[in-house]
């Protein structure tokens, strides 16, 4: 029986907090749900799900979930990158962006940086992609699972003094399952729930 990943929330606060966690240690209180027991191959797998509804699914394939997965991801990336300070209008844009534990996290880590004086530099990336499941949940709104590559390689925090306070001997890319989910039934705006590392075979190395 392959055991369960560990769950470590990793989300985008001005830094991303596998950034976070690479400086200062794993953040407490950021629960997550269970993730799918890892996968055996180097690569995931992309599994097709197809719900018998009797309304269209809002996302009607697979490949249709992953662009809009894509999209909706690369925009959290960046308002998170260019968030000002907690209050600011670009601050409540990127909060409005998530929910769930996701929210929940981004709020805490947001406050950690600027408990410890930390600001953020740089672009946050990703790639590698691909859709572990897209279905509807029993509230009728829909969910989307992937597996991704993010990549910190662009990206680096400073104290208040300059010095960087990301140890940069490790990769700077790091797997990652990200969960989207609909804000009501029929939506096709996609909210990130969750984004813990994914501690199964690393498909990002």
């Amino acid at each position: 029986m392959p055991t369960r990943p560990r769950r470590r929330p990793v989300h985008t606060v001005v830094l991303t907090t596998v950034a976070l966690f690479l400086a200062a240690g794993t953040l407490s209180g950021c629960a997550a749900t269970q993730a799918p027991a890892p996968i055996e191959s180097t690569a995931p797998t992309a599994e097709a799900t197809t719900a018998p509804t009797e309304t269209p699914p809002v996302f009607a394939s697979n490949d249709e979930a992953l662009a809009a997965a894509e999209a909706a991801y690369s925009n959290y990336l960046a308002a998170g990158d260019a968030a000002g300070a907690i209050d600011s209008d670009s601050w409540k844009e990127f909060l409005a962006l998530s929910t769930g534990p996701e929210h929940d996290a981004t709020v805490q880590s947001r406050e950690l940086m600027q408990q410890k004086g930390w600001s953020f530099a740089g672009r946050t990336q990703f790639d590698s992609m691909v859709v572990q499941s897209s279905k509807p949940l029993p509230n009728s709104t829909w969910e989307i699972r992937t597996y991704l590559c993010l990549d910190l390689s662009a990206t680096d925090t400073v104290n208040e003094t300059g010095d960087s306070v990301v140890s940069h001997d490790g990769t700077q890319r790091s797997p990652m399952l990200v969960v989207f989910v609909t804000p009501n039934e029929n939506s096709h705006q996609l909210l990130i729930s969750e984004s813990p590392l994914w501690s199964g075979s690393d498909f990002c190395s």
